[in-house]
């Protein structure tokens, strides 16, 4: 009878302890935005948390891509006579220009040095490789039987038709054109690429591969 007593006791003291407690002041919640999510649409404005929804300042919207902003889109097309052309006309840039994110062109010198070189050849080894070669050979990792042979920059016999040229006296135009906008079986680099890179790659093309083992 005791044991019945002091557990309906201790039943009376926890139901008087729970109906005094503050229903105004609940414990604490570590992370309130998992419980109570704000439906907020993407890119909405808003003041949340002193967020306003919009992107991060300093980021560049896609349409204003330095990629997409040098001049041969506005000079040159993808045919094979642009790409002709590209060759007879398009020479190293003095200065590559580029769009900041005030919308302002600045100008960039673009200067033949090592340091320009280093960069081309980290570029090609990111970009070209893999079916071009470390050497430019043609031999590269992912090339195989099935599609036509990946031709060597230092080929100097076989006549390109396009370029009417061997591939090692090709011009920085041919080069600078078939890596923007593709060339046979490969795909076009303008929007992995930007231009000032472009250059560079060529520029490593020319120096070192296209005189590779001569």
């Amino acid at each position: 009878m005791k044991k019945i007593f002091k557990i309906f006791l201790l039943f009376v003291v926890i139901s008087f302890c729970y109906s005094c407690q503050d229903n105004t002041k609940p414990g604490y919640e570590y992370m309130p935005d998992m419980y109570r999510t704000p439906p907020i649409e993407t890119y909405a404005e808003h003041t949340i948390d002193g967020y306003d929804g919009l992107p991060v300042e300093g980021t560049i919207a896609r349409g204003n891509l330095s990629s997409f902003t040098d001049s041969l889109g506005e000079k040159y097309g993808k045919s094979d006579d642009d790409y002709k052309r590209a060759g007879k006309e398009l020479t190293y840039p003095d200065s590559i220009y580029q769009v900041d994110l005030g919308g302002n062109v600045k100008a960039f010198p673009f200067t033949n040095n090592e340091q320009t070189l280093e960069d081309g050849e980290k570029l090609y080894g990111i970009f070209c490789a893999h079916c071009h070669g470390v050497n430019g050979e043609g031999d590269g990792s992912i090339t195989h039987p099935a599609y036509s042979a990946v031709p060597a920059y230092n080929d100097n016999e076989k006549i390109r038709p396009r370029a009417n040229l061997p591939m090692s006296e090709l011009k920085e135009g041919h080069i600078y054109h078939a890596i923007t906008y593709g060339l046979n079986a490969m795909g076009p680099h303008a929007s992995q690429i930007n231009e000032e890179e472009r250059w560079k790659i060529v520029l490593y093309i020319q120096e070192k591969l296209q005189n590779y083992g001569k």
